[in-house]
């Protein structure tokens, strides 16, 4: 069996082609073969796209039915076939099994068929070929060339001619042909009878092509030089084009323009003049499809846009069109000319060689030569052009006729026609611009008027219209009116751009009787807006014998109208201008005019001067010169006497309205401004020298800003500005007059008075402050400059840096001095340190407006309030047992410039008092100023302050602490402010007294002078009086007994005790308690009796109590450090290494209430956060926080430890003497917890074991250790000690394992073979499994115990390590520890949590617990060693 392989059709041939013989098809096949489907959709598709091709380009130039009824047969016939080619193929897809079985039994018949057929051919060879065949001779010759030369020279000739191509021609050859035809072509048409319409005519490359321009195109050649030879039509393109409507493409098909290929070729070869007779058909056929097009582009029109303004009265295709436009009965109206107007496009039948030929009905007028040619042209082959043209030029007719009526009215008249677009242009008031005149367009679809003025009402518009089509000699009367609208518009156009508002009609109570009602007919009202009361009234008359020309009359009215009334108001004054006011406007010198309705006269305004950029022509005669000079004559010189009426009203003497400079501007001059209340009187006299001048201006082209200079000499202060470097200084003060009321009314001058009151508010202040600058200290001076005075507002620039600046001005509206606190140069952008007390300082200075003193506060404060500033207050979550209530850190509460008072997370209280000389006093805020045994509501006394605070005493101040038996006896009455007395009373003895003035003077008093002796303002009592014996002499003369005597915040009976007069100033108010060398105002000291009802203080002078110390003692100087000395101006950032350790001091329940005085440096010390003294750095936790935050945090903590050993049932309270000292046990352990007594900012926990137990020393010490560190400190949460004291409660081998885990936490360096680091969680962290709220205790004891473990991987290089929380629960009955079963919401932390669980599993299975054993750290241990995340599983 011969191999078959599938041919190209799908059908199964012999390997190697079909076979060359015929092959009668096998018995049973079909007797034709099938069609592939692909060739079948593919023809489909092309039948298809060949209809909608043609639908395309024939639709078109159909109408609208018989486009949709196309349309519908195309749709339904291709529909049906699609219909068909979809069964076929839905057949096909099933007929698979039937094809192959087909296919199989075609194949089986097919090869019987061969082998038959082989049979029968080899039999007839054999029979009838083989019989005579014989072996021709042997090609020796042929052979004998092969062998020797390799070639076959003797191939017969008949199958090399066959088999091998002839060589093609050259171009030269091909050239010299082409050039041949050539001259072939030129001889024929030399010879032969040429149409003159032909003449365009090109010879090259073996052809001539006839072009006619908007017909045809047609290449000819000959196929030979016989004259005989007819011509050959190579090419025929037809030129017709429609570019309106043919969308660009070609208006006759290409079978079209085949057939007239065909016609024209065959009139070519039968006619005698082929040439005539090729021209006359194709231009016959070129005419009619222009005059098609023609009619095609008519039907547009009719459809798109000029509807029934044009008609087509009768078309015969290849004949003529005519066409009607203008038709008035279809329009609506009836004229005397003619009711409609045809143009006829049509062919020449007697010379059918001519172009489309155009007539119109009636004729076209002579007119322009121009329009009449192209009316009579449609070479452009468009019949909307065409039709334009036509109209065109009837406008024009049209537009002369009405010219004439003008000329025959007005010999002067000016207007003109414009061809471009048929308009007359008419000037309606001479000098006119070319936007003022009124413009008479013709319809060219309707041939109507059309009037346009720019701004005319469209109403107005309307009715010329209709009047000039009814009748055209009516626009005369129409010019008339529309000059006097005009006239008023330019009036309104000239003072647009004034605050004026236009009006024609002005209703007033009594125009009958008064001359204003008397006014010409065409009149406006210009009122003044800022001025209302005011009007221009401008009245317009004709000018005789000039009908473009109008004449202006110009008046000033004044209404009134009484207040309450409503109605119109009533005419005042009627005057009018001077007729030569051109003159006026051009005048460059001052002219006054008189102004209604007053009697002071005013110089006018200075004319407008000619703008130097050209304008068009015409366009400046649109400007009312005359007017706009009127109007703002007046705008600007009535404000001034409104402002001079005002200032008049409420007597303020003035100079009047003054003009200044070239006569354009003017100005009021005061003579005296009326005195402030509440200034002194030397104050007001001081201020009326320094004043030089005083006037007021208007100033913007609004006139609505008034500027009153002020200008006043020799200033008390010299400010380091720039500015203010001269003699003089000038103040400008601006108001911006109110829109509701009249400008220069009574608010200018309110608002201006409210300002000279300030000024002289502060000038009073600065007056005080320039006589104490001599002899303020130079402290102060280094510490602050003045910065900026300009009458107006102070500006103080202060500290070191003078990077913080105080602005101080009087405030109008309060009756107070308002401060503005700052930072500038380098500082700009922070905050300034005393914003914090700005309220207080703005009362202080309020109630003593003390610059001196306000400078003493700011540098006392400055230091403390940085401090102050860096305490957190940011409010934090999970403090207490609510986890979720915030409890801000520290609350910074102002009581007065001097007292700051701030509040520890609600509990605990600290006050601290700025005083002078670089010192603070801090005392125990809880306790009562007044009473010690008291304490205030909401706070807690915070046991053991006293002894810290001291730990920050400047050293020199160590030898001079009290002893413990001066912290035994009750608090001395003497105050704070006696103790400074005492102090400086010792300093006046050594020195010589200087006169000094009062604190109610406002100036401070020097440092180098004493202030006044204590005793000289204290009536002395007998418990005051100091006695001979030695400890009352070092009570009263030394500095140690001034200082250490208790401030008046000791628990004293009464404020009267101590002599001192308790009125609104007391300790909590911002005056209270301050230091009596530094300018604060001091309290009035007082005798005790004077406060009715008070105890008297009985027994001997506290100083009496003091032994061992003589004033003689080095170690007793004041504890007040001088201001020159090295320590005073440096802030030192850690405790001194040489400070020596304080001594123990009994606890007493009022010792923190006295004052303990640090500098500022041991303040900054005291407030900065820093690291945790007296801890290992790895051990010392993340969280910086001050000294003070430690110390207040373990209080806090030491106090949640007596609630907790309160509540918690395994943990009992053992009894101490030691104060600040809790106690406790628990079965085996004693525990006891105080304050680090190193640097009291810890707490420590000591334990002992009951008896001789399994407890090692290095396991006590962790657990001492990890409370410490992890427990009690920062940020000191309430239920991590509760979760720590759960597990001291817990039985000994679970406590003691968890020990261990907490060991690998502080020592992670002794593990050196586990992969990962342990953290003992005692509250539940946000990234833990949701079992509770973040912040719970994560520590639950009863028959098992859940606990929390943080694990994070050690990875070597740096980079973001891995965490993961795992939740273990360990059963006490049976010893088995594993993870607590808890549902995780991440998938990535489920994969972690299935690895940890298996470990454990693994490790209870290898390990089995015993009983009493303990498996808790074994397994933490087993799993921080083998625990292997995949990427990317962390919690």
């Amino acid at each position: 069996m011969a191999p078959v392989q599938i041919g190209s059709d799908g059908q199964l041939v012999p390997l190697g082609g079909p076979t060359s013989g015929p092959q009668p098809p096998p018995p049973g096949a079909p007797a034709t073969q099938g069609v592939r489907l692909s060739l079948l959709i593919e023809f489909l598709l092309q039948r298809t796209y060949h209809e909608i091709t043609l639908l395309a380009e024939l639709l078109p130039r159909k109408t609208d039915m018989e486009r949709k009824i196309e349309i519908v047969q195309f749709a339904s016939r291709t529909r049906q076939l699609f219909v068909r080619l979809l069964a076929l193929v839905k057949w096909a897809s099933n007929a698979g099994k039937v094809e192959k079985c087909a296919m199989i039994s075609s194949f089986l018949d097919q090869q019987a068929f061969l082998f038959v057929d082989t049979a029968d051919r080899l039999a007839s060879l054999a029979r009838d070929a083989l019989v005579h065949a014989r072996l021709p001779s042997f090609a020796i010759p042929f052979a004998i060339d092969v062998l020797t030369t390799g070639s076959y020279p003797r191939l017969p000739t008949c199958i090399r001619d066959k088999i091998i191509p002839p060589d093609p021609i050259t171009k030269n050859e091909k050239q010299t042909t082409l050039n041949q035809l050539n001259q072939i072509l030129r001889h024929r048409l030399v010879t032969t009878d040429l149409p003159p319409q032909l003449a365009n005519l090109t010879v090259a490359n073996g052809r001539v092509k006839f072009r006619v321009e908007g017909e045809f195109e047609a290449t000819l050649t000959v196929m030979g030089d016989d004259p005989d030879i007819p011509w050959r039509l190579l090419k025929l393109e037809i030129l017709v084009e429609d570019k309106e409507t043919g969308d660009g493409r070609a208006l006759v098909h290409s079978m079209q323009v085949n057939f007239i290929h065909e016609l024209v070729q065959a009139r070519l070869f039968a006619d005698e003049k082929p040439l005539q007779d090729m021209y006359n058909c194709l231009h016959s056929f070129c005419l009619s499809l222009q005059l098609e097009v023609l009619h095609s582009q008519t039907l547009m029109l009719v459809r798109e846009r000029w509807g029934d303004l044009v008609q087509v009265e009768r078309y015969l295709p290849a004949k003529f069109l005519t066409l009607a436009v203008w038709n008035q009965q279809v329009l609506g109206r009836k004229t005397g000319t003619a009711s409609v107007h045809k143009v006829t496009i049509k062919i020449d039948e007697s010379d059918g060689s001519k172009p489309l030929q155009i007539s119109h009905e009636p004729p076209l007028p002579v007119c322009d030569s121009k329009l009449m040619e192209r009316a009579m042209k449609i070479d452009h082959l468009s019949v909307e052009k065409l039709l334009i043209d036509s109209v065109h030029a009837r406008s024009h007719q049209k537009l002369q006729e009405l010219k004439a009526i003008l000329k025959a009215s007005n010999p002067s008249d000016n207007s003109f026609i414009e061809t471009a677009l048929p308009t007359l242009v008419i000037p309606i008031l001479e000098p006119c611009g070319r936007s003022e005149c009124l413009h008479i367009f013709v319809d060219l679809h309707s041939g109507m008027f059309q009037p346009m003025l720019y701004g005319i009402d469209q109403s107005m518009l309307d009715d010329i219209e209709k009047t000039i089509n009814d009748d055209m000699k009516r626009i005369i009367s129409w010019l008339q009116q529309l000059k006097f609208w005009l006239g008023e518009q330019r009036c309104r156009q000239s003072v647009k751009h004034l605050p004026t508002v236009c009006t024609d009609v002005l209703h007033l109570s009594n125009s009958a009787s008064h001359p204003a009602g008397s006014l010409s007919k065409h009149k406006l009202f210009i009122k003044l807006t800022r001025l209302p009361q005011y009007y221009i009234v401008v009245e317009m008359l004709d000018v005789p014998g000039c009908p473009t020309e109008l004449q202006y009359k110009y008046s000033f009215l004044s209404v009134s109208q009484l207040e309450g009334e409503e109605g119109p108001p009533c005419a005042q004054l009627l005057q009018h201008f001077k007729p030569n006011l051109e003159q006026l406007v051009q005048d460059t010198t001052t002219v006054k005019g008189a102004r209604p309705g007053t009697k002071r006269k005013l110089s006018g305004d200075q004319g407008a001067l000619e703008p130097k950029k050209p304008k068009r022509s015409g366009e400046m005669c649109a400007f009312n010169k005359e007017l706009a000079h009127l109007v703002a004559m007046c705008d600007t010189n009535m404000p001034f006497i409104g402002l001079r009426a005002e200032l008049s009203n409420m007597e303020i003497p003035n100079q009047g309205v003054q003009v200044e400079g070239d006569g354009c501007s003017h100005a009021i001059r005061l003579l005296k401004i009326p005195p402030s209340k509440g200034v002194g009187e030397e104050t007001r006299r001081a201020l009326e020298r320094t004043l030089l001048d005083c006037t007021f201006r208007l100033q913007g082209r609004n006139n609505r800003t008034w500027v009153a200079e002020l200008v006043l000499a020799n200033c008390p202060l010299n400010s380091t500005h720039s500015k203010e470097q001269a003699s003089t200084r000038h103040v400008y003060l601006t108001y911006e007059n109110p829109l509701s009321e009249p400008v220069g009314g009574r608010k200018v001058v309110e608002m201006f008075l409210n300002d000279w009151s300030s000024i002289s508010q502060l000038y009073q202040c600065v007056l005080d402050f320039s006589r104490a600058l001599p002899e303020m200290p130079s402290y102060l001076s280094l510490f602050s400059e003045i910065r900026l005075y300009n009458y107006r507002k102070l500006v103080l620039c202060y500290g070191s840096t003078k990077g913080s600046s105080v602005t101080i001005q009087w405030n109008s509206g309060s009756q107070s001095f308002h401060l503005a606190l700052g930072t500038v140069g380098p500082n700009s952008g922070c905050s300034n340190c005393h914003n914090i007390i700005l309220h207080q300082l703005q009362e202080m200075f309020n109630k003593s407006p003390n610059v001196v003193q306000l400078l003493q506060v700011l540098s006392d404060t400055q230091a403390p309030l940085n401090a102050i500033n860096k305490l957190p207050t940011v409010p934090m979550l999970g403090l207490t047992q609510r986890t979720n209530t915030a409890y801000q850190c520290f609350s910074i509460l102002p009581q007065s410039p001097t007292h700051i008072r701030l509040a520890f997370r609600n509990m605990y209280c600290i006050d601290i008092y700025c005083r002078s000389r670089g010192v603070v006093a801090i005392r125990d805020g809880a306790y009562s100023l007044f009473d010690n045994t008291k304490i205030v509501e909401g706070f807690y006394p915070a046991s053991g302050l006293k002894t810290f605070l001291n730990l920050f005493v400047d050293s020199n101040q160590d030898a001079r602490r009290r002893s413990v038996n001066e912290d035994d006896n009750p608090p001395s009455p003497v105050g704070v402010d006696v103790i400074d007395s005492l102090m400086n009373h010792l300093q006046a003895q050594q020195q010589q007294q200087q006169p000094m003035r009062g604190a109610a003077g406002g100036v401070y008093p020097p440092l180098t002078s004493p202030p006044t002796p204590y005793h000289a303002n204290v009536a002395p009592s007998p418990s005051m009086m100091p006695t001979q014996s030695p400890g009352t002499i070092h009570a009263s003369g030394s500095p140690s007994g001034a200082l250490r005597a208790p401030s008046p915040f000791g628990p004293t009976p009464s404020p009267s005790s101590l002599g001192i007069a308790m009125g609104q100033t007391s300790f909590a108010s911002p005056h209270g308690a301050l230091d009596p060398s530094s300018p604060y105002a001091m309290v009035s000291p007082s005798q005790r009796g004077q406060w009715p009802g008070s105890p008297q203080v009985s027994g001997p002078s506290p100083g009496a109590r003091i032994h061992g110390m003589s004033p003689g003692n080095p170690s007793l100087h004041s504890p007040i450090p001088d201001p020159h000395s090295p320590r005073a101006g440096t802030s030192s950032q850690v405790m001194p290494s040489s400070m020596p350790p304080p001594r123990k001091l009994p606890q007493r329940p009022w010792a923190a209430s006295i004052p303990t005085i640090l500098t500022h440096s041991a303040l900054h010390v005291l407030l900065l956060p820093s690291p945790t003294p007296c801890l290992v750095p790895g051990l010392a936790g993340s969280y910086l926080c001050s000294p003070l935050e430690r110390f207040l945090g373990s209080v806090i903590m030491r106090r949640h430890l007596q609630r907790i050993i309160q509540q918690e049932p395994n943990l009992s309270i053992v009894n101490s003497n030691e104060p600040g000292v809790i106690m406790f046990k628990t079965e085996v352990l004693k525990c006891r917890v105080a304050l680090n007594p190193k640097n009291y900012q810890t707490l420590q926990l000591k334990v002992t074991p009951e008896n001789a137990g399994p407890w090692s020393q290095e396991e006590l010490q962790v657990l001492e250790r990890f409370f410490e560190t992890r427990v009690a400190g920062p940020p000191f949460k309430y239920n991590t000690l509760n979760a720590f004291t759960k597990l001291l409660g817990a039985p000994t081998n679970i406590l003691r394992d968890c020990v261990r885990i907490m060991k690998l936490e502080l020592f992670p360096d002794q593990a050196g073979q586990l992969k990962w680091n342990v953290q003992f969680c005692l509250t539940i962290p946000p990234s833990a499994p949701p079992i509770a709220p973040p912040g719970t205790i994560a520590v639950v004891l009863k028959s098992k115990m859940l606990f929390f473990l943080q694990l994070t991987q050690r990875i070597p290089v740096p980079q973001e390590p891995v965490s993961i929380i795992v939740p273990i629960v360990y059963d006490m009955a049976t010893g088995l520890t594993q993870q607590a079963d808890i549902p995780r919401q991440h998938s990535s932390s489920g994969a972690a949590a299935l690895m940890v669980s298996n470990i454990l599993k693994r490790f209870n299975e290898l390990h089995p617990a015993r009983q009493g054993e303990c498996t808790i750290f074994a397994s933490v241990h087993e799993l921080m060693a083998n625990l292997t995340l995949p990427p990317g599983g962390r919690q």
